[in-house]
């Protein structure tokens, strides 16, 4: 069956009525293209583990176990990470997982190592525990490189946490092993505590490789907690189903405390989905979602470089690009703008940090209808800014 069925079918009429929240913040004359949520259909394979659930009743306490054990499984073999079912902890969602991953290295003061821009996310959860931004600055103009001497700069007595995101949202690159040796080097050097969420590391274009920061030797793998979910490459972000992994004892066991009351992971129906997701069985669903997630991404680099004033870079990773908008506009005014004008909703890039100001991120995951419409719309509109 082609797999335009799941990916390439959406219509603005069907998602305006669909349940999907990225599609309910505006009027419904808007494309909405501004949430990391994708406009596809969920694969039949976690459908049916869903029903199985809940037709076997297993709505009650239940044990993590069978879930752990697929995860760590999946850890293994893809990450090549070398965890046990109790090296996982199971969470809801990446967020949780920041909040635990500071609270873990960070005392009030302290400092943590962000990209800048970086998820938007990092900064509240830093801004809740009163720990201290140090931004490791991604310059658009360098292709978002992750300088290694800028990084040297940065540590000092009060750096406790480097944290990372790879593939990098909204920067779209996908690390390499020399910049992420670079990372494992000094964290090594100074002792540093490091996060990395990799919830983005089945969407890679132009066959680049994930490599997991982990993976490279055990002396960076005692310092590192990683994070992963299911709801980026397979869009059920509804299921807030996220897991993390550490070889460090201490650090999951630290996590655990900390988590205590406060949240109890997955419900039992996500839980039961996951072997799904997790093992091969979904393997035919990675390769078509790259193979159209890579038409879109063409699509767009084509046409958006098209309009003066607009800069799309090359998109390495994610599906959510963060294109420079070049127009005298700061991002909230031009997203303003363009609501009014193009009846297009982006996501103001100055909500990624600093040097996000000037950009707008772009979630591309959608069909070549929906997304030739939103261009359509983008270059009747943004001339006007020129005139």
């Amino acid at each position: 069956m082609s797999s335009d069925k799941y990916f390439n079918s959406a219509t603005i009429e069907e998602m305006v009525n669909s349940l999907n929240s990225k599609w309910q913040r505006y009027p419904k004359d808007v494309i909405p293209l501004w949430l990391a949520s994708p406009d596809f259909k969920v694969a039949p394979e976690i459908k049916e583990a869903l029903h199985k659930a809940v037709d076997a009743e297993d709505v009650f306490y239940n044990s993590d176990l069978k879930p752990r054990l697929a995860m760590a499984a999946k850890v293994r073999r893809v990450n090549k990470i070398d965890v046990s079912e109790n090296d996982v902890m199971i969470v809801q969602g990446v967020e949780p997982i920041l909040w635990l991953a500071m609270k873990q290295a960070c005392q009030p003061g302290d400092e943590v190592i962000i990209p800048n821009p970086a998820y938007n996310g990092f900064m509240a959860v830093m801004n809740n525990l009163n720990v201290k931004p140090a931004f490791w600055n991604l310059d658009y103009r360098d292709g978002y490189k992750f300088d290694e001497e800028q990084l040297k700069k940065l540590v000092n007595k009060n750096t406790k946490l480097i944290s990372l995101c790879n593939p990098h949202n909204p920067a779209g690159r996908v690390m390499t092993k020399t910049e992420l040796k670079a990372v494992a080097d000094i964290a090594v050097d100074h002792k540093i505590h490091v996060f990395i969420d990799e919830l983005w590391e089945d969407v890679r274009f132009d066959g680049r490789e994930h490599i997991s920061l982990a993976s490279l030797n055990p002396e960076i793998s005692d310092l590192t907690a990683t994070a992963w979910g299911v709801s980026k490459t397979f869009g059920v972000a509804g299921l807030y189903l996220g897991y993390l992994a550490s070889t460090n004892k201490q650090i999951v066991s630290n996590y655990r405390k900390n988590a205590a009351t406060i949240q109890r992971g997955a419900d039992t129906l996500s839980r039961a989905a996951s072997p799904v997701m997790l093992d091969t069985t979904l393997d035919w669903w990675r390769r078509d979602l790259m193979f159209h997630l890579t038409k879109i991404r063409n699509i767009c680099y084509k046409r958006m470089n098209e309009i003066p004033g607009v800069s799309f870079p090359n998109l390495e990773g994610t599906y959510v690009p963060f294109p420079r908008f070049d127009f005298g506009l700061k991002s909230e005014e031009l997203h303003q703008f363009l609501l009014k004008e193009a009846k297009v909703g982006l996501y103001p890039g100055n909500v990624f940090g600093p040097l996000g100001e000037g950009h707008m991120r772009v979630c591309i995951a959608t069909s070549e209808t929906i997304i030739n419409e939103a261009l359509n719309r983008l270059e009747k509109a943004l001339p006007k800014l020129k005139s």
